[in-house]
Protein backbone atom coordinates (compact mmCIF):
# COMPACT_ATOMS: atom_id res chain seq x y z
CA UNK A 1 0.00 0.00 0.00
CA UNK A 2 1.28 3.87 -1.02
CA UNK A 3 0.36 6.76 0.57
CA UNK A 4 -0.68 9.51 -1.61
CA UNK A 5 -1.32 13.00 -0.36
CA UNK A 6 -3.42 15.20 -1.90
CA UNK A 7 -3.46 18.94 -1.26
CA UNK A 8 -7.22 20.02 -0.75
CA UNK A 9 -6.59 23.00 -3.24
CA UNK A 10 -6.20 20.25 -6.07
CA UNK A 11 -9.66 18.95 -5.73
CA UNK A 12 -11.15 22.40 -5.85
CA UNK A 13 -12.78 23.81 -9.11
CA UNK A 14 -11.24 27.21 -10.24
CA UNK A 15 -8.34 26.77 -8.61
CA UNK A 16 -9.02 26.76 -5.05
CA UNK A 17 -12.77 28.67 -5.30
CA UNK A 18 -14.07 28.57 -1.90
CA UNK A 19 -17.79 27.98 -0.59
CA UNK A 20 -20.09 30.23 1.23
CA UNK A 21 -18.76 29.36 5.19
CA UNK A 22 -15.55 28.84 3.58
CA UNK A 23 -16.12 25.03 2.12
CA UNK A 24 -14.05 24.42 -0.97
CA UNK A 25 -16.35 23.73 -4.54
CA UNK A 26 -15.01 20.23 -5.17
CA UNK A 27 -14.34 18.85 -8.42
CA UNK A 28 -16.06 15.97 -8.50
CA UNK A 29 -14.79 14.36 -11.46
CA UNK A 30 -11.06 14.88 -9.66
CA UNK A 31 -12.24 12.98 -7.00
CA UNK A 32 -13.57 9.82 -9.10
CA UNK A 33 -10.27 10.13 -9.96
CA UNK A 34 -8.72 9.07 -7.08
CA UNK A 35 -10.93 6.08 -6.54
CA UNK A 36 -8.45 4.46 -8.96
CA UNK A 37 -5.92 4.70 -6.72
CA UNK A 38 -7.82 3.47 -3.53
CA UNK A 39 -9.14 0.88 -6.08
CA UNK A 40 -5.43 -0.25 -6.62
CA UNK A 41 -5.05 0.11 -2.72
CA UNK A 42 -3.47 3.20 -2.19
CA UNK A 43 -4.09 5.21 1.12
CA UNK A 44 -5.26 8.61 0.39
CA UNK A 45 -4.81 11.25 3.07
CA UNK A 46 -5.90 15.10 2.56
CA UNK A 47 -3.45 18.13 2.89
CA UNK A 48 -5.60 20.85 4.10
CA UNK A 49 -4.32 23.94 6.06
CA UNK A 50 -6.24 24.61 8.35
CA UNK A 51 -7.20 21.20 9.10
CA UNK A 52 -10.98 20.61 8.28
CA UNK A 53 -13.44 18.14 10.36
CA UNK A 54 -14.68 14.87 8.06
CA UNK A 55 -17.73 16.01 6.13
CA UNK A 56 -16.89 19.80 6.12
CA UNK A 57 -16.26 19.69 2.56
CA UNK A 58 -19.40 18.19 0.19
CA UNK A 59 -18.20 15.49 -2.33
CA UNK A 60 -15.14 14.29 -0.50
CA UNK A 61 -15.28 11.50 0.48
CA UNK A 62 -15.49 10.58 4.30
CA UNK A 63 -12.69 7.97 4.25
CA UNK A 64 -9.77 10.78 2.48
CA UNK A 65 -11.23 13.61 4.66
CA UNK A 66 -10.26 11.25 8.05
CA UNK A 67 -6.74 11.05 7.52
CA UNK A 68 -6.38 14.76 6.78
CA UNK A 69 -3.18 16.65 8.27
CA UNK A 70 -2.31 19.98 7.84
CA UNK A 71 1.13 19.02 5.37
CA UNK A 72 3.18 16.44 3.73
CA UNK A 73 5.82 14.69 5.52
CA UNK A 74 9.17 16.10 4.26
CA UNK A 75 10.85 12.95 4.89
CA UNK A 76 8.13 9.83 4.70
CA UNK A 77 8.89 6.54 6.96
CA UNK A 78 7.88 4.85 2.95
CA UNK A 79 7.62 5.88 -0.54
CA UNK A 80 4.72 7.78 -1.05
CA UNK A 81 2.86 10.85 -3.79
CA UNK A 82 1.96 14.18 -3.27
CA UNK A 83 -0.32 15.57 -5.64
CA UNK A 84 0.01 19.32 -5.34
CA UNK A 85 -0.60 22.80 -7.12
CA UNK A 86 1.36 25.28 -5.21
CA UNK A 87 5.12 24.45 -7.02
CA UNK A 88 6.39 25.81 -3.62
CA UNK A 89 4.99 22.55 -1.44
CA UNK A 90 7.60 20.23 -3.55
CA UNK A 91 10.68 21.95 -2.17
CA UNK A 92 12.65 20.07 0.59
CA UNK A 93 11.12 17.04 0.18
CA UNK A 94 13.34 13.23 -0.07
CA UNK A 95 13.29 11.16 -2.39
CA UNK A 96 10.74 9.48 -1.24
CA UNK A 97 8.31 11.94 -1.40
CA UNK A 98 7.53 11.68 -5.54
CA UNK A 99 5.67 15.22 -6.04
CA UNK A 100 3.01 15.87 -8.84
CA UNK A 101 2.26 19.46 -9.66
CA UNK A 102 -1.33 19.32 -10.95
CA UNK A 103 -3.04 21.91 -12.90
CA UNK A 104 -0.50 24.41 -13.70
CA UNK A 105 3.44 24.90 -15.00
CA UNK A 106 6.09 26.56 -13.26
CA UNK A 107 6.50 30.33 -14.81
CA UNK A 108 9.08 29.92 -17.53
CA UNK A 109 12.88 29.99 -16.34
CA UNK A 110 11.92 28.52 -13.10
CA UNK A 111 13.67 26.38 -11.36
CA UNK A 112 11.57 23.32 -11.66
CA UNK A 113 11.37 21.56 -7.97
CA UNK A 114 7.99 19.23 -8.96
CA UNK A 115 9.21 15.85 -10.13
CA UNK A 116 6.44 15.74 -12.77
CA UNK A 117 3.67 17.56 -13.74
CA UNK A 118 -0.11 16.57 -14.70
CA UNK A 119 -2.73 19.09 -16.17
CA UNK A 120 -5.35 17.20 -13.92
CA UNK A 121 -5.71 15.06 -11.35
CA UNK A 122 -7.02 11.93 -13.39
CA UNK A 123 -3.65 12.20 -15.22
CA UNK A 124 -1.67 12.44 -12.08
CA UNK A 125 -3.56 9.46 -10.59
CA UNK A 126 -2.54 7.94 -14.25
CA UNK A 127 1.47 8.76 -13.68
CA UNK A 128 1.03 7.06 -10.43
CA UNK A 129 -0.68 4.20 -11.26
CA UNK A 130 2.01 3.50 -14.85
CA UNK A 131 5.08 4.51 -12.44
CA UNK A 132 4.06 1.51 -10.33
CA UNK A 133 3.02 -1.19 -12.51
CA UNK A 134 6.25 -0.51 -14.56
CA UNK A 135 8.84 0.60 -11.83
CA UNK A 136 12.37 1.87 -13.47
CA UNK A 137 15.07 -0.57 -13.02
Amino acid sequence: MTRVYVDLEVLSTGGGARLPGGAAAVDLSAVRSLDHLVDAGHELVLVADPPIAPGAVAGIPGGLAEAAVTAAPAEPGTAAWYLTSDVNRCRGRSARLRTILVGRSPAPGAVHRCDSLARDVRAAVLEILAAEAMPAG
